[in-house]
């Protein structure tokens, strides 16, 4: 049984806004809310579908529709030319779980407190205090379902709740997608009730292993190196070796060598495509049933990948190619928020939820530390929003207002200025020690705010991981 603070009564005083200290101009921190409760149900002012497709690991700039010159995403180019794109839009984190579990319950990190796990158990589940947007959903009608690749998305964690049919299905792309086929026809049975779908694949995550179709669109011909990208070769050599298929993978790769990452990013881009041609077939479904008018469709990532820009690979930073995510709407007629357009403001995964939330017409719960992007789609909204990521692991932070973005690691602070610099090159923080100082009061108090609400509520309960859960971790590398 949920029990929420609103009703259990039992949590401390939160601080008020008057004892807070007040932010920069640019920055607004988040209020903290008295109570956390799940909004009691009403009716949507208009029966909208929702689809909500995560495809992890994807960073915006390999996507055409993101000014990408290789064909990696034409149906996913497609869906943008009929959608709101957002230009600038930004994950909380550079790993799967604390990423996703922002996205939705609109809290930050520091506040939900789900991490990857690395080891025998997840840290904690997501407090039963936090109410979820599939919870809200289904308690207002919506018929749910979700079809995952589990791993940190294990609905044990807290990511299974409010679902009717929590699914954790191969890493295969495809497994992912004819399951969600399955279920809208399933679902197409004229049941005037609405549904909210969500898909969840780690396709374009390491070890990157496209299928042989989509590896030719995109490796070369001439390529010498010894990195094996076939799924069943690389299985066998590893099962020789002792290794993990992730660690023989990456035991293969000469990071030194020029060809190597060109190679490696060819297999990335493959693995997209592959998984561009599955949202294909599944916006096919969704015309062929007719919904398109009635079905409200959002493509997003967790977070990106890197290539050696800042001398890593995978995601292990907070720079721009692991917190910058696609982020696309497709709205129904029936909202009359106009298609077809470009939007640079920043936006952020908190902001998902709180949006999606007005276009169906439901009220959104007090504690949400996102802000709906329709006030940007109208053109209501001027000033910036910021951008606060969190390695909670390692220390590590970061905050973005307007063009300027500051790094915090143990022992140093990093600033950068995205307009002139936006591929972070060239660090300023002994040139603008000005900006330096402005941004790292604000991270304090947007840390101070944070970690306010999270005593709002009570930390959740350990987490053991089940065998299968465990097995898909090992081949992804998060655990030995």
């Amino acid at each position: 049984m949920l029990c929420f603070i609103a009703a259990c009564g039992d949590a401390p005083e939160p601080p008020t806004l008057a004892e807070r200290k007040p932010a920069p101009v640019g920055v607004r921190v988040p209020s903290v809310p008295d109570r956390i409760a799940l909004p009691q149900p009403v009716e949507p002012r208009r029966p909208l579908n929702v689809i909500l497709i995560s495809i992890d690991t994807l960073r915006a700039d390999h996507l055409s529709a993101y000014g990408y010159a290789a064909p990696t995403s034409p149906a996913i180019d497609r869906l943008a030319t009929e959608s709101v794109v957002f230009e600038q839009a930004y994950s909380h984190s550079p790993k799967t779980a604390p990423s996703h579990m922002s996205l939705m319950t609109s809290v930050h990190p520091e506040v939900h407190r789900v991490l990857n796990t690395t080891g025998g158990a997840v840290d904690s589940q997501l407090s039963l205090d936090i109410p979820t947007l599939p919870q809200i959903l289904r308690r207002a009608g919506y018929r749910t379902a979700a079809f995952t690749a589990g791993a940190n998305l294990a609905a044990g964690i807290g990511f299974g709740r409010g679902f009717e049919r929590y699914q954790e299905l191969p890493i295969d792309a495809a497994a992912t997608f004819e399951a969600g086929i399955a279920q809208l026809r399933d679902w197409d049975d004229g049941d005037p009730q609405p549904f909210f779908l969500f898909l969840h694949t780690v396709q374009v995550h390491d070890p990157y292993l496209p299928p042989a179709r989509e590896r030719a669109l995109f490796t070369s011909p001439d390529y010498a190196g010894s990195i094996i990208s076939d799924r069943a070769e690389l299985a066998k050599r590893a099962s020789l070796s002792g290794r993990r298929v992730v660690d023989e993978f990456w035991q293969l790769v000469d990071l030194e060598d020029p060809a190597d990452l060109r190679h490696l990013r060819a297999l990335y881009d493959a693995c997209i495509r592959y998984t561009d041609e599955q949202v294909g077939r599944l916006l096919a479904e969704v015309s062929a049933l007719g919904r398109d008018d009635d079905t409200l469709i959002v493509l997003l990532s967790d977070h990106g990948e890197e290539f050696m820009e800042h001398g890593g690979t995978r995601h292990n930073s907070l720079f721009d190619e692991l917190l910058r995510v696609p982020l696309i709407l497709r709205l129904p007629p029936a909202t009359g928020i106009p298609n077809g357009r470009r939007i640079a403001a920043p936006v952020r995964l908190v902001d998902v939820m709180p949006t999606l939330l007005d276009v169906v017409g439901l009220p959104r719960p007090r504690h949400l530390e996102g802000e709906s992007a329709l006030s940007i789609l109208s053109g209501l909204e001027e000033s910036p929003r910021h951008v606060f990521a969190h390695w909670r692991e390692l220390g590590v932070r970061s905050l973005q207002v307007g063009p300027w973005k500051l790094i915090r690691i143990p022992g140093a602070l990093h600033v950068f200025d995205l307009e002139q610099d936006p591929g972070e090159r060239r660090p300023l923080e002994k040139i603008r020690p000005d900006v330096v100082a402005v941004l790292a009061r604000s991270l304090k108090q947007l840390m101070e705010g944070a970690q306010a609400t999270a005593q709002v509520v009570r930390p959740g309960d350990p987490a053991l991981m089940d065998a299968a859960t465990r097995a898909k971790l090992q081949a992804l590398g998060y655990i030995e």
